[in-house]
């Protein structure tokens, strides 16, 4: 998989969560920003192209002199140290996906659990539509998903669902505990029923229009009202 743009370029090599095979670098190119990336890239293979080929190799033009080869991206492992979870359920679509992992990382969640996705043939998309914040994010690609919210359960994290049902909590209202993972559904089943039997609270969205918020504006809602909870009972 070829990856251009110097944000997702740099993301990847800084933080090393896929391998990484190849360095295509615009060899007219010597600004501070070029100079940090080929320092980056002293330990892997570099390749220092004219304009015409590095478009050539990666078939775009807007690559802005940076491109790296390399392989689909590396699990984190879970540790259920972290205070702030989000658990993103049936978000299939990478670029949906990256935005919400660039909205998460940009409000302090510490990590991110989805199912195992196959987005190895789209992946680049991904990293774009997230600005980096896919290679920068705790991310669990859980291939039980279910064992996975048990575990931090079981070490005192409160499973949220962003769910509107009988007995729901307001946001507005909601006392965040100080262990969370909040999870959020995709728009077209919402979250799994073991997922919402497992939870210890279901919080909703109180707003009066008819019509049902994407999971990307349900995460940047619920997100941003944790951040702001922390910023109030730190001041």
């Amino acid at each position: 998989m070829i990856v251009v743009g110097k944000i997702s370029v740099k993301a990847i090599l800084e933080n090393k969560k896929r391998p990484i095979h190849k360095v295509y670098l615009l060899k007219d190119k010597n600004d501070k920003d070029m100079r940090y990336v080929k320092r980056l890239s002293q330990p892997f293979e570099v390749v220092l192209c004219d304009r015409t080929e590095l478009n050539k190799i990666t078939d775009v033009t807007n690559h802005g002199g940076y491109a790296v080869l390399c392989g689909e991206r590396i699990s984190d492992t879970l540790d259920v140290s972290h205070h702030r979870y989000f658990c993103i359920e049936g978000v299939t679509d990478p670029y949906n996906l990256g935005e919400i992992l660039r909205t998460l990382l940009a409000l302090g969640v510490q990590g991110v659990i989805t199912p195992q996705y196959d987005f190895f043939e789209h992946e680049a998309k991904l990293i774009r539509a997230s600005a980096g914040a896919s290679e920068k994010i705790d991310w669990i690609q859980s291939t039980n998903l279910i064992n996975d919210l048990e575990k931090l359960k079981a070490e005192g994290t409160t499973l949220i669902s962003a769910h509107r049902q009988e007995g729901s909590t307001s946001l507005i209202t909601y006392k965040w505990p100080k262990k969370t993972c909040v999870c959020i559904g995709g728009a077209l089943r919402g979250l799994s029923k073991p997922v919402l039997d497992l939870s210890d609270v279901y919080v909703r969205l109180d707003y009066n229009a008819k019509v049902a918020l994407s999971a990307n504006s349900a995460t940047t809602v619920f997100a941003y009202a944790q951040f702001q909870n922390i910023k109030d009972d730190q001041a």
